[in-house]
């Protein structure tokens, strides 16, 4: 009875606030989610928190981030957390980063792919100290952060990730390596495994913001290795050459490459 007379009421709700200002009906929806939020009853704290993702405003995060300092039990946490990613609002960036050191692997990881998402002002040291999580699924998420808030400033811990093995570096180190660090990274070159060091060349040679000088240097350096997998890596690039508005010149260099390259 008590959940029919709360369903009753919801739609009743509904009803009014399609005749109030936007504005007004948004605050609305705002106090009616905050007090579902206060509820004792886990499918009305729910309702609640999915309530506020529905306002899609800013207004949502202070009644959601108070909800989850109170606490909440593990699934309804990620609930909240997804939440706060979907709302998309800077404001969400203290608790973020407070969870990334949350005692439960899961929670941090989820912290730092909503700071990625979010990028509110911050995110960058948060993500430089997640590097360091013990988890290696929340270090590996922490890297692919930092490449795609655009961190050029960590390029070097970045590389220093690369080489204690977190591969997610590779990618991140490809979309904020600058044109003049780029003979670094060629140096990896037949260091590591191909399979780790791709990813990030094949960031470099789709930036528009890298020279063509570079990215020939790059081309240069693989035909020296000239081994199957090079040519195939050449291959894939090539295939997306026009979307990624590589010049005539380049093109013409990883054809050559790769006819150079034995199968």
């Amino acid at each position: 009875m008590t959940e029919m007379r709360f369903g009753w009421a919801l739609g009743i709700g509904a009803a009014i606030l399609t005749a109030l200002p936007p504005s007004l009906a948004a605050a609305q929806d705002v106090a009616q989610a905050t007090q579902m939020l206060a509820s004792a009853k886990r499918d009305e704290v729910e309702a609640g928190i999915q309530s506020l993702g529905l306002v899609g405003t800013a207004a949502a995060v202070d009644p959601l981030v108070a909800r989850i300092r109170k606490g909440l039990p593990p699934d309804l946490l990620e609930t909240a957390l997804f939440t706060l990613m979907a709302l998309g609002q800077p404001s969400a960036g203290p608790l973020l980063f407070e969870l990334s050191t949350h005692r439960r692997p899961e929670v941090r990881l989820r912290a730092v792919e909503a700071i990625a998402a979010i990028k509110p002002p911050g995110a960058e040291g948060a993500l430089l100290n997640a590097l360091s999580d013990s988890h290696p699924k929340v270090r590996s998420a922490a890297a692919s952060a930092l490449g795609e808030i655009g961190a050029y400033d960590a390029i070097e811990t970045l590389f220093h990730a690369l080489d204690r093995g977190n591969l997610e570096a590779s990618p991140a180190i490809g979309k904020v390596v600058k044109s003049d660090q780029a003979p670094r990274l060629l140096d990896y070159v037949g260091k590591v495994p191909f399979r780790s060091l791709g990813p990030a060349l094949a960031e470099v040679m789709k930036r528009k913001d890298i020279t063509d000088d570079t990215k020939l240097s790059v081309v240069g350096r693989l035909q020296e290795v000239a081994t199957p997998e090079v040519k195939a890596f050449l291959g894939e690039l090539l295939a997306t050459a026009a979307d990624a508005g590589m010049s005539p010149r380049l093109v013409k260099a990883m054809l050559g490459a790769m006819q150079q390259i034995a199968d």
